[in-house]
């Protein structure tokens, strides 16, 4: 038996697209809630996976301020690598290491979820910053590690943000106490 640093949803498939190199498909309906991806890998500082060689260097899932889960070799790509970002995405984070579908995904449907949900500044390494490519109208056309500061995508990924961050906005959603 072959093991993976993830498991994926046996609806779904890895496939080129036809903006963003390869991304994750559903070859069949998926249903709201659904699990589509389990992640692993190796638990890395950012420091040390911007370390990594060529386009490793920015294959894992931020996990806390300084920490992510990635992998270490092009053998080991896959899991979340292969899901796009978009700005009226189909999925999110649940807890650490899920990702689940935000709503029914219809065969054919391209998988994507939105790294506001998972990005957060760092102060170990400089601004994060990505140019998007989604096409939809809403689209803020720049990915930064400050989005989910946004009270906008607070309230429409409110429960989709990886732990960290859901903790980060809680905070500062409460009020102070005297």
């Amino acid at each position: 038996m072959k093991h993976k640093f993830y498991w994926l949803h046996p609806s779904l498939e890895v496939r080129e697209t036809s903006k963003c190199g390869y991304g994750t498909h559903a070859i069949a309906d998926i249903k709201k809630g659904d699990i589509l991806l389990v992640l692993s890998g190796y638990v890395m500082s950012l420091s040390d996976e911007g370390k990594l060689p060529g386009s490793l260097s920015d294959n894992g899932i931020q996990v806390t301020d300084n920490l992510s889960l990635c992998v270490s070799k092009k053998s080991e790509l896959g899991g979340i690598n292969f899901f796009n970002h978009s700005c009226n995405p189909n999925a999110g984070i649940k807890g650490q290491i899920f990702l689940v579908a935000m709503r029914k995904i219809k065969k054919g449907e391209e998988v994507t979820f939105d790294y506001a949900m998972t990005l957060s500044e760092s102060k170990v390494i400089g601004p994060y910053k990505l140019e998007c490519l989604c096409g939809k109208k809403n689209c803020r056309r720049v990915i930064t590690d400050s989005d989910w500061r946004d009270p906008a995508l607070q309230e429409k990924y409110a429960g989709y943000f990886q732990y960290y961050i859901q903790e980060k906005i809680d905070k500062q959603r409460k009020p102070k106490s005297r």
